[in-house]
């Protein structure tokens, strides 16, 4: 090795030694104020922070209890970070990286969340469980995604109703990716409400249609709830939206 390369090796191996002692609270000076957290143990490297709370459209979703790992040589070879999040049953793990052009991915995404919060941000009123398992996702520079691959399951899926929940099923939407874009189709594991549909996604459009059947989709709140983007057909109902992300 010629003295060059040997100094530039010691000054990598210094410099990455002394931000290895850097302490995980500075963390908490840095993250955007959609961010807070609190309790910080360990290193920038690799730490944890008791207490994480993110801000979605001026909404608190706890993310709880957090760790990361960060991988500098993942910006040559791979995932830069590892991420965990444990909040109660909700469970969060994900591999994050730098692609080009400004894009990132995110790798091996497996998330398990309670769907009430979503009436706080949506006029939704949907309950359930959603269980992700998203092998990779690239999202470029304007944050629209542009490949995907895995699946995304809802479980026990419920209609909140004035008049009393209304159960519709469990259902799955397997993900993958092609020259044309991004697809998904949705097919119904089991429940009241049988959803057969697809999604598509192609350079910042999507285009969703489904068919609803079954008990539940004669269920007289259920249809209230969806007129206004459901028209009837010769079984029960059909779903066709488009519009750009």
């Amino acid at each position: 090795m010629s003295l060059k390369r040997s100094i530039g090796f010691a000054v990598f191996v210094a410099v990455a030694l002394l931000v290895s002692r850097v302490p995980a609270s500075v963390i908490g000076s840095i993250l955007p104020q959609t961010l807070t957290a609190s309790g910080f143990t360990g290193t920038v490297w690799r730490g944890e922070a008791a207490h994480v709370q993110a801000e979605v459209q001026g909404q608190p979703f706890a993310l709880g209890r957090v760790a990361w790992t960060v991988h500098p040589l993942g910006l040559l070879t791979g995932d830069v970070v590892t991420i965990k999040s444990r909040w109660g049953s909700q469970r969060i793990d994900l591999a994050a990286g730098i692609g080009l052009g400004g894009s990132f991915y995110l790798n091996d995404v497996a998330v398990n969340v309670g769907l009430d919060w979503v009436r706080k941000l949506l006029p939704l009123y949907i309950g359930g469980q959603l269980r992700t398992d998203i092998a990779e996702l690239v999202i470029d520079a304007d944050g629209k995604p542009t490949a995907a691959q895995g699946q995304v399951v809802w479980e026990d899926a419920t209609w909140r109703a004035v008049g009393g929940d209304v159960s519709l099923g469990t259902y799955a939407v397997a993900i993958s990716s092609s020259d044309d874009g991004i697809e998904a189709d949705v097919v119904t594991i089991k429940g009241a409400l049988v959803i057969d549909g697809s999604v598509s996604l192609t350079e910042g459009r999507y285009r969703l249609m489904a068919d609803l059947s079954g008990p539940a989709a004669r269920n007289e709140a259920f249809q209230q709830a969806i007129a206004l983007i459901a028209v009837p057909n010769g079984s029960g109902y059909r779903i066709e939206l488009s519009g750009t992300l």
